[in-house]
């Protein structure tokens, strides 16, 4: 977490190594509780029925949390990066 912001400024600025540093971003998620995941990770829990990477940002964590677009995904069973 100490170093997030540089890593997501690196994925965007540094083209040579937009691929190694993509795999240490790591995400909140409608299933990770406290913990974070990285995109690798949400990829292999996806549901075959799940069409795309669903993901929702916001001011804060908890405004993301309780957002009313995350109520069909959820009842679907689809994770949601935040």
């Amino acid at each position: 977490e100490a170093f997030s912001k540089n890593l997501k400024l690196g994925v965007h600025e540094d083209s040579t190594n937009r691929a190694k540093l993509a795999k240490l971003l790591r995400y909140h998620s409608t299933k990770s509780g406290d913990s974070m995941t990285s995109l690798d990770d949400y990829v292999s829990r996806m549901d075959d029925k799940q069409p795309g990477i669903y993901y929702i940002t916001g001011e804060s964590k908890r405004s993301v949390e309780t957002s009313p677009f995350l109520e069909k995904l959820k009842k679907e069973g689809y994770e949601v990066l935040y």
